[in-house]
């Protein structure tokens, strides 16, 4: 499975836009990321091998335990998105930045996307700041 670079931005959006501190896959379905798909789980693990999220709980993981007959057994965990996750989806956020690594980025990996992201989000808020001190 492919990384869904989309996807990837809306569910670290759904985790930045929880009420709280914490979020668990049941609210986050109600955002419209359904837990019972591979979609999900994929790009959740990818999240959590990032560093971009972590459950809260004592056992780890983001709230399943596979089966040996491959079925996912879901129970509801504590979720939070880290400091690093809070710098990603922000430098994501920034106008431009998203375009240009869809373009520029497409088969690009995790790192380098956050990489990227965060260099464009730097760069352009360095031109700001130039253009505000009429440099």
């Amino acid at each position: 499975m492919k990384i869904d670079q989309d996807y990837l931005k809306a569910l670290l959006e759904a985790f930045q836009d929880s009420s709280g501190p914490l979020t668990d896959i049941e609210e986050l379905a109600t955002r419209g990321f359904p837990y019972e798909t591979d979609e999900f789980t994929f790009h959740m693990e990818i999240l959590l091998d990032k560093g971009f999220i972590e459950s809260k709980s004592s056992k780890g993981g983001i709230g399943y335990i596979l089966g040996g007959n491959g079925c996912r057994t879901w129970s509801v965990v504590p979720l939070r998105l880290t400091a690093t996750g809070h710098e990603f989806i922000e430098a994501l956020q920034q106008p431009g930045v998203m375009d240009q690594i869809k373009t520029n980025f497409k088969g690009a990996g995790l790192s380098v996307i956050k990489n990227v992201a965060v260099d464009l989000a730097t760069g352009y808020a360095k031109q700001k700041v130039q253009t505000l001190l009429g440099c």
